[in-house]
């Protein structure tokens, strides 16, 4: 939920008077409501776990969905060898990145483990074909067709040829991090991946920064630009009390992000709830602001007049 009712964003988001989605649909936004008029904007939206002891994994990184339907995780490796000081004082694991098995072929899953803390985030396309939403299968699955490959063909047994300015481009590329000194204090990296889905097509263009940790899936993504970049629809759809959705959408196109986590416990993986909603605002629980509370008729015409005043400000 968005904080601070100073922040332009988190008015105009409240502004609205909630509507009926999907079923179990427990928040909504349309990015392309969120005018230029103001300038560059933030949008955060979050996915939250239940508080546990257990020292959960964290990563941040930046996704991409391109038009063509490909994401595109690039992953920022902050820690050569990431140890972490437990609650007991003893350095335990770093997260562990393996790839697991996806739940299904329409799936494309990112686990981050810890000895005692995992999260998992699904991925996932759809298409909308006669009004209805339609999986697509992942070109990651273990019986997907074999792709076209950049190795050189058995035929002449000679590497592609590689355009003078590609070679160029490469090599200031190699060359980029060659005079960064402090600018990389420590030791840093990035590491790169892409998941294509069967079918995908006229898609939409959205970068977003992305934090995982022990709070949960954070999401940002810079808004009010000008262009088609972010311009999409978002949902957050709780499947049960274990697995929560951001289906982010425009058009015919659909992508999926599903967070869930889970614990161990006497050497069994156990589901960690999604944190449950906010109860409504109340003296014992505070303002609709910072809290999952859908602001009440009253509240909604209060940021109204405040988002009103602020505008006549800025003229």
């Amino acid at each position: 939920m968005l904080r601070a009712a100073r922040i332009l964003l988190a008015l105009a988001a409240t502004v609205l008077a909630p509507v009926a989605l999907a079923q179990k649909s427990s928040g909504y936004m349309d990015l392309n409501d969120l005018s230029s008029d103001y300038g560059a904007q933030l949008a955060v939206f979050r996915i939250m776990i239940s508080k546990t002891d257990a020292i959960c994994p964290e990563q941040t990184g930046l996704f991409r969905i391109a038009p063509n339907g490909r994401v595109t995780n690039i992953e920022a490796i902050l820690r050569q060898f990431p140890e972490l000081l437990s609650s007991d004082g003893k350095i335990v694991k770093g997260a562990d990145l393996s790839p697991v098995p996806a739940p299904d072929d329409f799936t494309y899953r990112r686990r981050l483990a810890m000895e005692a803390c995992r999260i998992d985030l699904d991925v996932t396309e759809q298409q909308k074909r006669d009004g209805e939403w339609v999986p697509l299968l992942s070109l990651e699955r273990p019986n997907a067709p074999e792709r076209p490959s950049a190795t050189p063909s058995r035929a002449t047994d000679e590497p592609p040829a590689a355009s003078s300015a590609r070679i160029e481009a490469f090599d200031r590329h190699m060359r980029a991090r060659a005079h960064a000194g402090n600018l990389l204090q420590g030791w840093t990296a990035t590491s790169k991946g892409t998941v294509g889905f069967e079918g995908a097509k006229d898609c939409f263009d959205a970068v977003a920064t992305y934090r995982i940790d022990q709070l949960g899936l954070t999401l940002l993504f810079p808004a009010g630009l000008e262009g088609d970049l972010n311009r999409f629809f978002i949902e957050r759809v709780d499947a049960d009390a274990d697995h929560s959705t951001l289906f982010l959408s425009r058009g015919s196109c659909r992508v999926g992000f599903t967070l869930s986590a889970s614990i161990l416990r006497e050497g069994v993986w156990t589901p960690l709830p999604i944190a449950p909603p906010r109860p409504k605002p109340s003296p014992d629980t505070g303002p609709a602001f910072g809290g999952y509370a859908d602001p009440t008729p009253a509240e909604s015409l209060a940021n109204r007049a405040q988002m009103e005043e602020l505008m006549r400000m800025r003229k």
